[in-house]
């Protein structure tokens, strides 16, 4: 029996982990996982030694502020480590916390697996330097990132983006719209606040704002996508403070939601190129702390948010950031959307050649899951790219 250590932060990172502890459970092995997940973990009887709504929380500011609370997370996931002996930690994004992880994991003599790999292109490249010395092995998902490791002389695998075979729609448009009471003159506009709590509050008060003025102009549903860590009651009373309607949907739904829709508001994050790649027209948003948004400025070297644009290399889909987020802007960015077909089309013709670029030969999960039971479970343990 071997025992691995899994940490999934959010909610994409709980479903790729999914992906992975299927594989394992499809094969011969006998592997016990326990760590930090969602309630996806839960099901497939992995134990939870934190859910992962403790670790939601965004900017610079905000994780100095709790910085006594996930020590003692990190504590409790190295200590379940240690007891039970694990034989393997696999860790799936969420680079803040996971690699200062990594770094007490190795001390401890558990290899470490790193899956998605930090964001070294876009921001604190330094952080090279803690991959190199604490993580036995990576897993990187976009084709760009091959050079920085071959660079480094980092070991690493390329799985290619996890997304892409996952997204699934099950419905038809019509038929999903029909069950959302979308009436064929409506306009059918898919909100997503983001997954962490601090991003909800951030943005669903601005967006709902846009939502007001849009009404103003078009016949209007909306639909906010509700993340599987977020409480439905903390949507359901921003939405009755806004004083404006709008149905929640839960995140099983919202690849038919997006095949659905003609137009999305979304926070920047994994959501965006999950828009792309099911070819919904959308506008990027995005607000932290002011503090935060300061101190993080200096560590960037990229000039775009949203992951479409940085992957595209330009502004395919309009971003508001910080000051520019404002329920002015985004309506008059979704509006043309909701309006101006070639504008829409304009941006399905981009989300086509990106997912072209993203699409990977073989599953990310197979691919994921063949170089770790080679790594756990060789006696070799050979490296290879």
């Amino acid at each position: 029996m071997k025992n691995i250590l899994i940490v999934a932060a959010e909610n994409s990172a709980v479903h790729y982990g999914s992906k992975i502890i299927d594989r394992f459970s499809e094969s011969e092995h006998e592997v016990s996982f326990f760590g930090a997940g969602g309630d996806d973990f839960a099901e497939k009887k992995v134990e939870l030694i934190v859910h992962s709504r403790e670790l939601s929380i965004v900017g610079i500011v905000e994780v100095l502020s709790s910085l006594f609370r996930m020590k003692k997370i990190m504590g409790k996931l190295l200590n379940s480590a240690i007891r039970k002996k694990a034989d393997a930690a696999i860790l799936i994004d969420y680079p803040d916390f996971n690699l200062r992880l990594a770094k007490k994991l190795k001390k401890a003599g558990i290899p470490v697996y790193y899956y998605i790999s930090p964001t070294i292109w876009a921001w604190r490249y330094s952080r090279v330097k803690i991959i190199r010395k604490y993580v036995d092995h990576m897993f990187i998902i976009f084709p760009f990132e091959k050079k920085i490791f071959e660079r480094e002389n980092i070991p690493y695998t390329y799985t290619g983006h996890p997304l892409i075979p996952s997204i699934k729609i099950t419905k038809s448009k019509e038929s999903f719209r029909r069950s959302l009471k979308t009436a064929r003159d409506e306009k059918l506009l898919a909100v997503l606040p983001g997954s962490r709590l601090s991003e909800v509050g951030s943005l669903l008060p601005e967006m709902l704002k846009t939502v007001e003025i849009l009404r103003s102009e078009l016949n209007l549903r909306v639909v906010i996508l509700k993340a599987d860590n977020i409480d439905l009651n903390i949507l359901k009373k921003f939405i009755e403070d806004s004083g404006t309607e709008a149905e929640i949907l839960d995140q099983k739904e919202r690849y038919n939601l997006f095949n659905a829709s003609d137009a999305a508001l979304a926070s920047c994050g994994t959501s965006n190129l999950e828009l792309g790649i099911c070819g919904l027209p959308f506008a990027a948003v995005y607000r932290v702390n002011k503090l935060s948004y300061l101190l993080g400025r200096g560590f960037l070297n990229i000039s775009l948010y949203s992951i479409v644009n940085i992957l595209s290399g330009k502004e395919v889909v309009p971003e508001f950031i910080q000051r520019e987020f404002t329920a002015e802007n985004c309506a008059r960015a979704v509006s043309g959307l909701l309006k101006d077909p070639d504008r829409s089309e304009k941006q399905k013709n981009e989300f086509k050649l990106l997912k072209k670029k993203l699409t990977p030969g073989s599953s990310p999960s197979d691919i994921v899951y063949n170089k770790l039971e080679a790594l756990i479970f060789s006696k070799n343990k050979l490296i290879t790219k």
